[in-house]
């Protein structure tokens, strides 16, 4: 963009709306003119965009200008276009971009982190029961292999009620000189509970005083839902490792992740397979081989969308609309909220029950009134919504409408 700076960009494409000195962090961006850069079906009210995320027009010109690309001469692979999007990623999660690793998705990047991570018989793996089942799975496989444990432990007792205090003292609590490794889940998609990252990294840090480096307990954190909707730096919240799809919040292409690994523990973690960069350590855990080169060329798109429009904007927007759906659901009767009302313990998912009706009757319910919601299937299958930038008001309020009727 050369010396276009964000608010020229926003007025430029008509997204800054007239009031940009209003006191909501989330004002001052037309979020109408946000939304129709994106191929959204126009008769359906998705209150589930962060499954496989919508991409906006400049995301989708990327992909098809590198396509163009390769497609006239597919021995150029264009390598500095994969540095250039280490380079934003990293300064997106406040990192540098020889800590950054691409991968496909976030089960890819766990999968190859635990894999990866040099793990005697003698150690554990522990976890959260509120952990996705794929993340779980990434580490039994590689203590499997490693002849070490996985442990689940529970770090609140209550989602709706949880707090910062409960979650550090059980996790204290729960840490053994035998744990190599703690996965916790940014914004955990079973309950909508933003955990507290940086209270864990603090118990973590205590934890390994005095430990040796092959001993060291490093906290590994699923931060797919997470990534630009919450307003924070992921590398700076005290986590050894982060890993996210960029194809979600983020409105990435499809099949796209990253995994960022603080430099101090990159010893620690060796490459599960052939790589396609000598770039640095952790970039060389990124797998090797022939991609969808024009998907990940068009990351850096992706995050230029959002830096445009500022994180803090769009951070603010989703936990307005979360929060809007949340006192709605309140004042219905027989509704269950089971994520945090808190915006410090929850982002942009809200998790709720029907008395009466399962999840999935919900959701099926709500799919005849053309308004898409979903469960998390792997584990309660309570009916859960997101609450994208794309999104409106008037959309929360019809659902909320809807639920009230059922």
């Amino acid at each position: 963009m050369g010396g276009m700076d964000r608010r020229d960009f926003l007025v430029g494409a008509g997204l800054l709306a007239v009031t940009p000195t209003a006191a909501s962090a989330a004002q001052g961006v037309d979020w109408g003119a946000v939304r129709r850069e994106f191929r959204l079906d126009p008769a359906l009210t998705n209150l589930g965009l962060f499954y496989l995320a919508s991409n906006p027009r400049e995301v989708r010109t990327a992909v098809d200008d590198f396509k163009r690309k390769l497609d006239a001469n597919s021995h150029d692979l264009m390598p500095e276009q994969a540095q250039e999007v280490a380079a934003a990623l990293g300064q997106y999660v406040g990192g540098a971009a020889g800590d950054i690793a691409f991968v496909p998705n976030t089960t890819t990047g766990l999968s190859i982190v635990y894999g990866g991570l040099k793990l005697r018989q003698d150690q554990e793996l522990l976890l959260s029961d509120q952990d996705h089942s794929w993340h779980q799975q990434a580490a039994r496989l590689a203590a499997t292999r490693a002849g070490a444990e996985v442990r689940i432990g529970t770090l609140y007792e209550s989602s709706a009620r949880v707090t910062e205090d409960e979650v550090a003292t059980r996790l204290r609590n729960s840490i053994t000189p035998r744990t190599r490794a703690v996965g916790i889940t940014w914004v955990q998609s079973s309950t909508g509970v933003k955990m507290p990252v940086r209270a864990c990294a603090q118990v973590v840090a205590e934890a390994n005083k005095g430990r040796k480096q092959e001993d060291r307990c490093l906290l590994v954190v699923d931060g797919v839902h997470g990534l630009a909707a919450v307003d924070d730096d992921a590398a700076r919240l005290g986590a050894d490792v982060f890993v996210a799809g960029t194809h979600k919040w983020l409105f990435g292409p499809r099949g796209t992740g990253m995994v960022w690994v603080n430099p101090q523990v990159s010893d620690q973690i060796v490459p599960l397979l052939p790589s396609l960069t000598n770039r640095s350590d952790t970039a060389a855990l990124g797998p090797g081989g022939f991609h969808a080169f024009e998907h990940f060329y068009a990351v850096k798109a992706a995050v230029q969308f959002h830096q445009r429009l500022g994180r803090t904007r769009v951070a603010a927007r989703i936990t307005e609309l979360a929060t809007r759906f949340s006192d709605g659901l309140a004042e219905i009767p027989g509704v269950v909220i089971h994520t945090p009302r808190d915006p410090r313990m929850s982002a942009g998912m809200v998790c709720f029950d029907v008395n009466g009706k399962t999840g999935n009757e919900v959701v099926a319910l709500l799919a005849q009134k053309q308004i898409q919601i979903t469960t998390a299937a792997y584990r309660i299958p309570y009916a859960r919504i997101g609450t994208a930038i794309l999104n409106t008001p008037e959309e929360i309020d019809r659902t909320l409408k809807e639920i009230r009727a059922l």
